[in-house]
């Protein structure tokens, strides 16, 4: 029996990224990753950074993963729409600048902690983003 299937609209301030039939996704909310499937309940979730993953048409397969830099999903009427703050496919991705920034970001964090200041939550915001980034990277081929 193949699987049913929902539209997907994911968009950022800069451009679309993907609009199409998918089966599935799983995507970064802010209490955990939660899963939509086809028919799923009306929701509005808030999205942190961290990696979605995409089943595309009636795939029981990941066939797209992206870095999000958070936002938030509606789903509504067998369609989900992701207002997201950046979207990053695996061949978008440089390594190196990702390994780098999540080294910054870890020491920033750890200063900022060290010294009391309130600039954690932008130097483990960007932390989330850059490991993110390499999770995508790094989730072997499917």
């Amino acid at each position: 029996m193949a699987r049913a299937t929902y539209q997907l609209n994911i968009v950022t301030p800069e451009k679309s990224v993907f609009d199409g039939a998918v089966s599935s996704t799983t995507l970064p909310g802010e209490s955990g990753y939660l899963g939509v499937w086809a028919h799923h309940a009306p929701m509005v979730a808030a999205l942190t950074p961290g990696m979605l993953t995409v089943y595309e048409g009636t795939s029981e397969s990941p066939t797209r993963e992206y870095a999000i830099g958070g936002g938030f999903a509606q789903v509504i009427d067998n369609r989900m729409i992701l207002i997201v703050d950046s979207a990053e496919d695996r061949g978008e991705i440089d390594v190196a600048r990702a390994e780098e920034a999540l080294k910054r970001a870890r020491e920033r964090l750890a200063e900022a902690l060290r010294n009391h200041q309130i600039d954690v939550d932008r130097a483990e915001a960007a932390r989330q983003r850059a490991e993110a980034r390499l999770r995508v990277v790094y989730t072997r081929d499917r």
